[in-house]
């Protein structure tokens, strides 16, 4: 695997910081393409970032949110999962169960994602998605155990995202589910492990017709 350049994309984030204010699609565009750096190498290599972004902001569109805070949740989903290239990736891809050692070192990423990140003032709400993403509805998630809306309604959405993403796409350990599947997992899940006003604005957004082709 080619190595991340974690100097370059940090300088990069430096300067995107500076126009995410002023010019917010600018700053957006040159995210998304960082993302897309690190989907290609770390751990799937398949998109995981720019699907999780898109589901995000449907469910963003769903609830209505302003364009400040649309900005702000595809800023947190494309960063989400920044943290796991601090991983081993042999942990990532491993086509076995993990050690309970190995478990504690993936839950890890979200807050190393947070620390690596937590230097750029202007991604401060972002961050709280990219911190709270594996925050349980129940308060049973990590890292802080964190309980419905007392979890930032960033982390919320992206948690319902990231999980429909992981359920659809095939993974070392196991096949993907199919959508259908995955959206019935989601309603199972609701009031537990996801808020269900996120599952609903999600599934709402599954059962638009143009939307639906595309995922």
């Amino acid at each position: 695997m080619e190595n991340i350049d974690l100097d370059e994309i940090i300088s990069c984030l430096r300067k995107i910081t500076k126009i995410l204010h002023d010019k917010p699609k600018d700053a957006l565009r040159e995210l998304r393409e960082i993302s897309a750096r690190v989907d290609s190498q770390v751990p799937y290599r398949d998109g995981h970032n720019q699907r999780v972004s898109r589901y995000s902001l449907q469910i963003g569109k769903q609830l209505e949110l302003n364009e400040k805070e649309m900005v702000i949740l595809e800023t947190a989903a494309l960063l989400h999962d920044f943290g796991k290239i601090c991983i081993d990736e042999k942990i990532l891809i491993k086509p076995t169960s993990l050690t309970e050692r190995e478990k504690a070192e993936i839950q890890q990423h979200a807050i190393k994602g947070y620390y690596i990140l937590a230097g750029f003032a202007e991604f401060e709400q972002a961050l709280d998605g990219v911190r709270t993403h594996h925050e349980r509805y129940d308060g049973l998630g990590y890292p802080e155990g964190l309980c419905e809306e007392n979890i930032p309604f960033i982390g919320r959405i992206i948690a319902v995202a990231d999980a429909y993403d992981a359920m659809t796409s095939k993974r070392p350990y196991r096949g993907a589910k199919t959508k259908e599947q995955a959206a019935e997992e989601l309603k199972t899940c609701s009031g537990s492990q996801f808020d269900p006003i996120m599952v609903d604005a999600f599934i709402n957004a599954l059962n638009i017709g143009a939307w639906r082709k595309n995922i």
